[in-house]
């Protein structure tokens, strides 16, 4: 908050600025002019906070580079909230002991608890000026029978002068025995004020100078506006008694008497007296009064100012054209010179597999998906937001592969191979070491005579099996892939799987794989205190909104982020500043909950659709993560048989929506986009048992497929469609079919109430589960085992409801509290599980 007040003050004053100079730099005397053009900036100044940002200029530039630590890549886990697990050390080892780290001072916590206290003194001492002198006005006595002013005249013996309060004036008991000329003068004065509404636009004022405090053309503003106030009342009266001495005596007279409230317009004030009498004295003709319509002339030539004080330019990275290819087969002998792992860099690997006769490709950070192969030999890889072309040459088996990357020419190295194993101990003790992963997050590797063993923080250990040079496999599609440096020495490891995507870690030594480890201990003693109280992070919510408007300009502040989080942010830029743009301006934000994951959960109501942000804060400040979803609007969405694809259309510019699609399917399913002329697009493979997500628009529809690519159904996002369910069962049925199901799975409080119990054992019984549960369930155990811990022993579990993923909804009740659940089951498999708020 205090960050926006302050850039709308600095705006503010670069608006006063632009006014002062054009009033001086045409010669701009007249007070009415003038009195009309600060109005006009007051406004504006009090607006800014909701205005600025609104008129935006979108210039097309090249993409720059931007500076982010080459030894972190995080996944793109958005459609679950992953813990940051411990980190234990291999026997044995010696480790350095943690450095002492110092206090962390929120500084942005200190300015806004500042700014709120001296922002409240000044609106409190207002508010008293305003009571009381309202408590006065009320109690005078009205004189009847005076007909020169529009007001409502009052004498009171609480003032020694006249002055004004809104629009009653209150003049003191010896106003009757004043003479004529000094009555008709105060009466002209004060009379002005309340035509002019002077109170208004003080009180106006006054508020925009105790919000905005710290900046002195807040302070200024007020002063000025009540300096020509009082000018244009002066000359209202002197050229009602057409005496200028007499009326300058008469201010000089109450000058010495009136001792006005904080909110009253008092006819004389000592502090301004004497400049007024010597422009009253100077002054040969009295200014001419301004009518309305020159008035709006002049705010009219002040708005476009206010329009670019209030306004930004934000950058657009123009997309690559999209690359078109026939669809066709290769046959299966000629894979095999491809199934190799090519490097792009430092810190992105290209791996290409082959499985039964398909081939498959998998870039760092997505997922593994089937490669389309053209008639022409090209082999193309498609994902949400990387698309990969490369040629099928099976006469040669070359080191290097050139690879087209969103239409730029990438030459990619072969850094492993297969089959090249090698399984001697000596060989292996090249990987041994720490690699971390995030933060809080380290990958042990170890040797065990000929076994490699790996340990990710928080998890048990897992051996790995040799597919290649430098490349292991574990739990199947699990790969491990060891890089090395110029000098040939392995300095990083990349792991990828089919949930996670892909994630690089450098190489640390012990002692940082001590902190490591420290500092996970510190957050896994926090976790589940906060998940039991579910209060959120001080600071959280202002550092969203901060974040919302950063990624709408399309500057986001990495210095406010960890580095895995500001290369996860840099990498998205384009895509994530598109979706806020197309959300349009936030009107609510509000807090559901805490992950148990330690996730501070908010919702959020944009112009154009809603969106749910799950934030991590560091101990330093700084945003460690956050998990953005969209929601879409609430357009309903619905499924469209396969007869009717050559007549659905993809439609653009309508509400971002993340859609997750669950295979429930025996077999393989396909994705498919449908573009804007009716032509599929490529996107994922999805297996049984296992989800996809991305973040699309209401309305776009998306073909469904099974292996063959035969059609299977049409899904068109929206608020019933966002969670779907590919089940035979159910293939093609109208969307809302789970909430008809009233009654609980036959086995699935059983199920639930084994998994609890295993978790809170810390043996969950993973053979009950499909891959992509255990996965979750491997990754957040120590967090949910600690939740379980402090919640305590077991005692009930009830049924609430169903979900439109077609799971059941639990509440289940602890010895200390309660926590919500939700499950799947299959055939005694748990096919989806998730702890904590969830909407």
């Amino acid at each position: 908050m205090i960050a926006t007040l302050a850039e709308a003050a600095l705006r503010s004053l670069v608006l006063g600025g632009v006014v002062w100079f054009g009033l001086n730099l045409f010669r701009v005397r007249n007070p009415h002019v003038h009195m009309t053009a600060w109005v006009v900036v007051l406004l504006a100044s009090l607006a800014m906070p909701l205005v600025m940002h609104w008129p935006t200029v979108t210039i097309t530039r090249l993409p720059l580079p931007v500076s982010v630590p080459a030894d972190v890549l995080p996944a793109d886990i958005s459609m679950f909230e992953m813990p940051q697990p411990m980190q234990p050390i291999a026997p044995g080892a010696a480790i350095a002991s943690p450095a002492q780290s110092g206090v962390s001072i929120n500084w942005w916590l200190i300015a806004t608890v500042v700014h709120a206290g001296v922002a409240s003194l000044l609106l409190l001492r207002l508010a008293i000026g305003l009571c009381l002198t309202w408590r006065l006005a009320r109690a005078a006595r009205p004189i009847n029978g005076l007909q020169m002013v529009d007001a409502d005249v009052r004498v009171s013996r609480e003032v020694g002068g006249p002055v004004t309060f809104g629009s009653t004036i209150l003049v003191p008991p010896q106003f009757s025995g004043w003479d004529p000329k000094k009555r008709l003068a105060v009466l002209a004065h004060e009379g002005a004020h309340v035509a002019n509404r002077d109170f208004h636009i003080l009180l106006l004022a006054s508020l925009n100078r105790a919000v905005f405090w710290f900046s002195p053309f807040a302070w200024w503003q007020l002063a000025r506006l009540a300096e020509l106030a009082e000018i244009i009342s002066d000359a209202e009266a002197i050229e009602v008694i057409d005496d200028r001495l007499s009326y300058a005596e008469i201010l000089l007279d109450f000058a010495s008497t009136v001792n006005p409230r904080p909110v009253e317009l008092a006819m004389a004030r000592a502090s301004t007296v004497r400049a007024r009498v010597e422009r009253i004295i100077a002054t040969a003709v009295m200014p001419v009064a301004v009518g309305w319509r020159k008035r709006l002339w002049i705010a009219a030539a002040i708005v476009p100012a206010v329009i670019v004080s209030a306004g930004m330019i934000a950058y657009r990275t123009p997309e690559p054209a999209p690359l078109a290819g026939d669809s066709g087969e290769v046959p299966a002998q000629h894979y095999r010179p491809f199934v190799n792992f090519y490097a792009m860099g430092p810190a992105s690997v290209f791996a290409i597999f082959r499985e039964g006769d398909d081939l498959y490709g998998q870039l760092t950070g997505q997922r593994r998906l089937r490669l389309t192969v053209g008639s022409d030999g090209t082999a193309s890889y498609l994902a949400s937001s990387s698309e990969i072309t490369f040629p099928l040459d099976a006469e040669r088996r070359s080191s290097e592969l050139m690879l087209r990357i969103n239409g730029r020419d990438v030459r990619a190295v072969r850094v492993a191979e297969m089959p090249a194993p090698t399984t001697e101990p000596a060989s292996l003790d090249q990987y041994v070491g720490w690699y971390r992963i995030a933060p809080n997050r380290v990958l042990t590797v170890r040797r065990d005579g000929d076994r490699l063993w790996l340990q990710e923080t928080g998890q048990g250990a897992t051996q790995v099996l040799a597919e290649g040079t430098d490349a292991f496999s574990f739990r199947g599609d699990h790969l491990v892939i060891f890089l090395r440096d110029e000098q040939s020495r392995v300095s990083r490891v990349l792991l990828q799987s089919a949930v996670f995507g892909g994630r690089l870690a450098a190489r640390v030594d012990a002692a940082v794989a001590q902190a490591v480890q420290a500092d996970f201990a510190r957050r896994l003693a926090e976790v589940p205190d906060r998940f039991r109280e579910q209060v959120p992070a001080v600071g959280g919510k202002e550092m969203i909104l901060r974040g919302i408007e950063d990624l709408r300009a399309g500057t986001p502040n990495y210095d406010r982020m960890s580095a895995p989080l500001a290369a996860k942010i840099h990498r998205q830029l384009n895509e994530m500043h598109a979706t806020f743009v197309a959300l349009g301006g936030l009107e609510s934000i509000f807090f559901r909950g805490v992950g148990p994951g330690g996730y501070d959960i908010y919702g959020a109501k944009f112009e154009n659709g809603t969106a749910e942000f799950r934030l991590l804060i560091e101990p330093d400040g700084k945003a460690g993560d956050v998990i953005f979803r969209a929601d879409g609007n609430d357009e309903l969405g619905g499924i469209v048989p396969c007869s009717e694809e050559a007549n659905v259309r993809g439609r653009a510019g309508t509400s971002p929506i993340r859609i997750m699609v669950y295979n429930e399917m025996r077999d393989d399913i396909q994705v498919f986009n449908l573009d804007a002329d009716g032509n599929r697009k490529m996107q994922s493979v999805v297996r049984p048992n296992m989800t996809w997500a991305s973040t699309t628009t209401v309305n776009n529809p998306w073909v469904i497929a099974d292996k063959s690519g035969r059609c299977m159904e049409i899904l068109v996002p929206g608020r019933q469609t966002r969670f779907h369910n590919v089940e035979a069962s159910n293939l093609g049925a109208r969307p809302g079919r789970a909430a008809r199901r009233a009654v609980p799975i036959a086995n699935g409080e059983e199920m639930l109430r084994r998994y609890i119990e295993g978790v809170g054992r810390g043996q969950p019984d993973y053979e009950r589960m499909t891959s992509e549960v255990a996965d979750i369930t491997r990754a957040q155990l120590p967090f949910d085992q600690a939740i379980l811990t402090r919640l305590g022993a077991l005692r009930a579990v009830s049924f609430r409801g169903v979900t439109a993923l077609d799971s059941d909804i639990y509440v289940v009740q602890f010895a200390n509290g309660s926590a919500e659940w939700r499950i799947g089951v299959r055939n005694g498999t748990i096919t989806k599980i998730a702890l904590g708020p969830n909407f």
